[in-house]
């Protein structure tokens, strides 16, 4: 009997420690820093003047912002002095939705490990009829 409940006092350990996830799994949620979606890349471009530099092959460069909203691809000229802000928040941003997809990876697996767990307290504590 007291294996029986030594493993009922480890399977509620377990069950308690996976219920219960570390801090670093959702401490790039917590952040109050802005996002911003979307890619930001440099453009380049020619224009229609055969006497301008870019017909030699100098093209004109603009940084932009691009995002997919509501199905559509959107486009926004960034102004020169915010383009490490807006680069920064689109790339915060790529972080966040990548922490996303991991943090909802780790949850079915402590889901899965959870439910294993209860299953085999509720195994252990059954009492045949």
């Amino acid at each position: 009997m007291q294996t029986k409940t030594q493993d009922l006092s480890q399977l509620r350990q377990k069950l308690i420690n996976l219920y219960h996830p570390p801090q670093d799994d959702i401490a790039p949620f917590l952040s109050d820093h802005p996002l911003v979606k979307g890619t930001v890349y440099t453009l380049r471009r020619k224009c229609s003047k055969s006497s301008c530099r870019c017909a030699r092959g100098e093209h004109h460069e603009t940084v932009v912002l691009t995002a997919s909203i509501g199905g559509k691809t959107r486009l926004w000229t960034i102004p020169e002095e915010r383009i490490e802000e807006i680069r920064e928040q689109a790339e915060r941003r790529r972080r966040f939705r990548q922490a996303r997809s991991r943090f909802l990876k780790e949850c079915a697996k402590r889901q899965a490990g959870m439910l294993r767990l209860i299953d085999a307290i509720e195994k252990i504590r059954t009492q045949a009829p």
